[in-house]
């Protein structure tokens, strides 16, 4: 496949209808392929944006909807010899191995050139680049930031007794049991699907650094490592007392969210994405889920393990704006820019945090915006210890370790499961 596709993009001369325009020059109509679909507050801040940049310039922008299955769109495209001029994308999966395959560029360049280096935070700048190194070639220009907490129902902990955040493992497991003989199921995540992918390597991180779980998930070795083996275990102790709702391995982050926001669950391991759904379904309920809950990290064994702090997930790994060899020929390229630019107006960032509850990279002070309750929490959260986010390490393997996983949430034991990632990564 990607042989395929940089055979298409490098026989692509980027000219078509809009073309003709000298360097910087305006181009009729800028292709533009988005994560972001119709519905969803970034899609509508980003209808808006292009509707004032083609007031400005003059370009029409055509959206193409990528949504869930944006990789598999964008390469049908390339294939096709239809490749969009800007993606909007976030860095995981199958888009780690665009600029490999030619389809998309490396953006060093214009991040000096179009002065984005003062703009974009240097940790978002170095998350972007290939395998996060200082010398990697720049995949795109980063835009949102995520963070990954555990979401706490303290309406339902209090209910069945328990009257602090669990900490601990041993908390954790309490309060499961607890939570339980309550009647109320105690976590949920989709365990058939990339929430519960990134649950699982959250859990097995117990007992690993940085530089092994980064090595890990590229590489594989789980059954041989002891540390990973050791916080497999501890998976299939949590899943084996109960941790988790019944059935957990067919559900999906729809039904996770779905069900966390109407008290149907005490904990969830969600995104700052959603946030906002979060509140939208308190004002169609009438619920009070979001007022309930605390944010917090995953807990973690008492005086040992890796880490001294409950864990989460946070980066700048979200969507962010790659460029195809279409959208930097040289009669497309200034359309490419101006597009790009006119995110980074300061009003244009702070809609993005107020409206989308963005966690930017953007510079500046955008505190004040974040009007979400949640966003405010995530924003001065205290008391955690960053995980490795395993997107950009696992790459193309996403897929065929995700089917493992959802194993775990099943009753596979630990051996079949270190057996399966190992196989699982390639």
């Amino acid at each position: 496949m990607a042989v395929a596709l940089t055979a298409t993009a490098c026989g692509s001369d980027g000219d078509d209808e809009a073309g003709g325009a000298e360097s910087g020059g305006s181009v009729d109509t800028l292709s533009v392929m988005s994560r972001w679909t119709a519905g969803t507050p970034e899609y509508d801040l980003l209808q808006s944006v292009i509707e004032t940049y083609t007031e400005e310039t003059g370009t029409a922008v055509e959206v193409i909807d990528g949504g869930e299955d944006i990789d598999v769109t964008f390469e049908t495209a390339v294939a096709a010899g239809e490749a969009p001029d800007v993606v909007l994308v976030n860095l995981f999966d199958k888009s780690l191995g665009w600029l490999d395959a030619g389809v998309t560029v490396p953006v060093d360049d214009y991040l000096t050139e179009w002065g984005l280096d003062d703009q974009i935070s240097d940790q978002a700048i170095e998350e972007w680049r290939v395998g996060q190194s200082p010398d990697g070639a720049l995949q795109g220009f980063p835009y949102s930031g995520l963070s990954w907490p555990v979401w706490y129902n303290t309406e339902l902990l209090s209910a069945a007794g328990i009257d602090e955040v669990p900490e601990t493992v041993d908390e954790l497991l309490a309060a499961a049991e607890t939570l339980s003989a309550a009647g109320t199921p105690p976590m949920i995540v989709g365990g058939s699907d990339w929430s519960g992918q990134k649950l699982f390597f959250q859990v097995i991180q117990t007992y690993t650094d940085a530089e092994e779980a980064q090595t890990l998930f590229s590489e594989g070795g789980y059954c041989d490592s002891e540390a990973a083996v050791e916080g497999i275990e501890l998976f299939v102790q949590l899943r084996d007392a109960g941790l988790f709702v019944d059935n957990v391995a067919g559900l999906t982050a729809d039904n996770m969210n779905n069900t966390y926001f109407s008290g149907g669950a005490a904990m969830m391991p969600a995104g700052s994405w959603a946030f906002a759904p979060a509140v939208a379904a308190d004002e169609e309920t009438g619920g009070t889920v979001v007022d309930s809950t605390v944010l917090a990290g995953f807990p973690v064994p008492a005086g040992e393990g890796a880490f001294d702090a409950p864990t989460i997930y946070q980066g700048f790994t979200g969507v962010g704006f790659m460029l195809t060899p279409d959208g930097t020929a040289e009669d497309r390229i200034g359309a490419s820019r101006s597009f790009i630019e006119a995110f980074m107006q300061e009003d244009v960032v702070s809609q993005f945090v107020a409206e989308a509850n963005f966690l930017t990279p953007i510079e500046g002070d955008y505190a004040d915006d974040a009007t979400n309750p949640l966003l405010g929490q995530a924003l001065t959260l205290e008391g955690v210890a960053p995980a490795v986010l395993p997107d950009v390490w696992l790459g193309v393997n996403s897929d065929p370790v995700t089917q493992v996983t959802t194993l775990a949430y099943g009753d596979a034991d630990p051996q079949a499961i270190c057996s399966g990632l190992d196989s699982a990564t390639t």
